[in-house]
């Protein structure tokens, strides 16, 4: 009985220390100017507007970042499973002379901390005369992308017995064929799973972005920082701008919920 009402404390606490932010973006983005820095504050607004809403829409760069945002989640997505699935394959199937370090090189590369490399990244992309286009934007993020996927995907191939491949390359099916016939349809979770939560971290990339795009090319979540100028902060309008950016996210997130939740399962599963 303690211990059940202990967990439960532990999961609202949790919760609450989760949601009360998010919640508090939600209801700010309907309150105006006047009522965001209230003494006390108001937890809601004492009439609800849409104002911060039609103010965002209306700029005139929404459109454009909302685009751009699209076009280099799914580039670098895409390119981040081009490349990590035959990674995360070979490093799950086959035996080679350094395979433990290029694994936990993986790893590190994924651990390194995003400040760390971003004035050597910007300084090659600057002589090579690439800031400011969708090619740095999309290469970047693919790199950053692309461990992340071979170490997830590397532990959905292992779960796929062996024997499953060999039965169908004894029934006449090469090993490319097997693969495609077989492994892959088996870790389609897997890599739905990999794909979600990839998008989550391409998506909400902002220093990289902020550092190497251009206001041509720079996403929504560089837009949302445009509202803090010197002067003023426009906190209403960029409290809708954050519930607009996440909102694609979340949609995405319940939508592949059941294929998320199986997909991290099988990947836990020894």
């Amino acid at each position: 009985m303690l211990q059940s009402f202990a967990r439960v404390l532990i999961v609202t606490m949790a919760l609450v220390w989760t949601l009360y932010p998010l919640m508090w973006i939600v209801l700010s983005s309907f309150k105006p100017a006047s009522e965001q820095f209230m003494i006390p504050p108001r937890w809601t607004p004492s009439q609800w507007s849409l104002e911060n809403y039609a103010r965002f829409f209306s700029n005139a760069e929404f459109v454009r970042s909302l685009l751009n945002s699209m076009v280099v989640t799914a580039t670098a997505v895409g390119i981040s499973l081009l490349v990590g699935v035959p990674a995360a394959y070979g490093l799950s199937r086959f035996t080679f002379r350094g395979k433990h370090q290029v694994t936990v090189g993986v790893l590190l590369a994924r651990m390194t901390p995003p400040i760390v490399l971003v004035l050597p990244v910007f300084l090659i992309a600057r002589r090579l005369g690439v800031i400011g286009t969708y090619f740095v934007l999309i290469t970047v993020m693919a790199v950053f992308a692309i461990p992340f996927a071979v170490w997830m995907l590397r532990g959905f191939f292992a779960e796929i017995p062996k024997e499953l491949e060999e039965a169908a390359m004894v029934d006449g099916c090469s090993r490319l064929a097997a693969i495609a016939r077989v492994t892959l349809p088996l870790t389609a979770p897997g890599m739905a799973a990999t794909s979600v939560l990839n998008s989550l971290i391409v998506w909400n990339e902002f220093l990289f972005i902020l550092v190497l795009s251009s206001p041509a090319t720079r996403t929504l979540t560089v837009l949302v920082n445009t509202f803090v100028s010197e002067k003023v902060v426009d906190w209403g309008t960029m409290s809708a701008a954050a519930v607009i950016t996440a909102l694609p996210l979340v949609i995405v997130g319940l939508a592949s919920q059941r294929h998320l939740v199986r997909g991290l399962t099988m990947g836990s599963i020894k």
